[in-house]
């Protein structure tokens, strides 16, 4: 018989020793996910603001593909103009935080001038207005179409135009390049009050302008209403630099409304009617040909340092033979860089977007 098989012991094996991070290595992890973490931020930063500056884009080119339907179809001049928001609680409050309205109106056929009667007395709860126009100015009243809401842009964006005639001078040839847009606005409300009020900071108020986009009846963009003159003052004493520009009479007076705030002329009679400072002001609006929609937030995070000189009604706050005010000059600079640019087809008039 053979001899039983001899049962084998296997030899044990010594314990191995455990794996673990250097701290060297641990830091060289952290430093990479943190890294990866501010590239996301960034990345996700720079897609809302792209994306909310998309959507306000789409959203404007919506409106004014309407406002051009409505002034086919109603054989109209029909203008697209922009307002700070007004809040809730009253109009003379501006919302906040403050965002741009889009305002779609149409031309009543009614010319405003300086002899135009005032009606008995002002709508309440708004203060009279300041009545007289310089004698060469003409001014076409335009009121809100019925039935067309107002959209509201998201807030920290603004819509700009070119200033074609930022100054009337020799060197306004030199000025388009510059962007005209809405104001922020600064101030102290009361909304208790009945009605409720509010006291403009023309030391902090950013100053703006009206800028708007007019159709004609056959849907093409105008420069200006055709079927009114040019110069309205030919005597030899007079100012031939007459113009006519729109408003929109958002109070229903029948005049271009200007604050209780004369900040720029000598009187009632030399009332600048285009300086938007004010949230009740119905300033003159500049027709423009194109128009550019840009991200205010962004703009004041680059230009940080430069924000406090955009404020106030100082000297600069306008700018003159040339040369822009600081808000005018800094703003056009990052408009020119970072907008979505609105076109119009020469022939048609149809809205198209030209992205940054």
């Amino acid at each position: 018989m053979s001899a039983p098989a001899r049962a084998t012991r296997t030899p044990s094996r010594a314990p191995r020793a455990r794996a673990a991070f250097t701290l060297l290595e641990l830091l060289v992890v952290m430093g990479i996910l943190l890294i990866l973490a501010t590239l996301t931020a960034i990345s996700v930063g720079k897609v809302t603001r792209d994306a909310k500056l998309a959507n306000a884009t789409n959203s404007l080119v919506a409106a004014l593909g309407n406002a051009r339907a409505i002034a086919i179809r109603d054989n109209a001049y029909v203008m697209v103009t922009f307002r700070i928001a007004p809040d809730r609680r009253g109009r003379a409050l501006p919302r906040e935080p403050q965002a741009v309205q889009v305002v779609t109106a149409r031309w009543t056929g009614e010319v405003v001038t300086s002899s135009t009667p005032l009606p008995p007395a002002a709508t309440p709860p708004l203060v009279p207005p300041v009545r007289a126009l310089p004698d060469d100015v003409f001014a076409d009243r335009f009121i809100a179409v019925p039935g067309v809401p107002t959209r509201e842009l998201p807030t920290g964006i603004l819509v700009a135009g070119p200033a074609f005639g930022f100054v009337t001078d020799a060197a306004v040839g030199r000025n388009d390049d510059q962007w005209r847009t809405q104001p922020r606005f600064a101030g102290a409300a009361n909304p208790s009050a009945t009605p409720p009020t509010y006291a403009p900071d023309l030391t902090r108020t950013e100053l703006g302008w009206a800028i708007g986009v007019l159709f004609g009846p056959d849907g093409r963009v105008l420069s200006r209403n055709p079927e009114q003159v040019l110069e309205v003052v030919t005597s030899a004493g007079g100012n031939q630099n007459a113009y006519v520009k729109a408003f929109v009479d958002a109070n229903g007076d029948g005049h271009p409304y200007c604050g209780n705030t004369n900040v720029y002329g000598s009187g009632p009679n030399n009332v600048d009617y285009f300086i938007y400072d004010e949230p009740l002001d119905e300033p003159l609006v500049d027709y423009v040909p194109f128009l550019a929609v840009f991200n205010d937030a962004e703009a004041r995070d680059r230009f940080e340092g430069s924000v406090a000189s955009w404020r106030g009604t100082g000297a600069g706050a306008i700018g003159g033979n040339g040369t822009p005010p600081p808000r005018i000059r800094d703003q056009s600079l990052f408009i020119d860089e970072q907008s979505d640019r609105i076109t119009f087809n020469r022939f048609t008039g149809v809205p198209g977007i030209v992205p940054k």
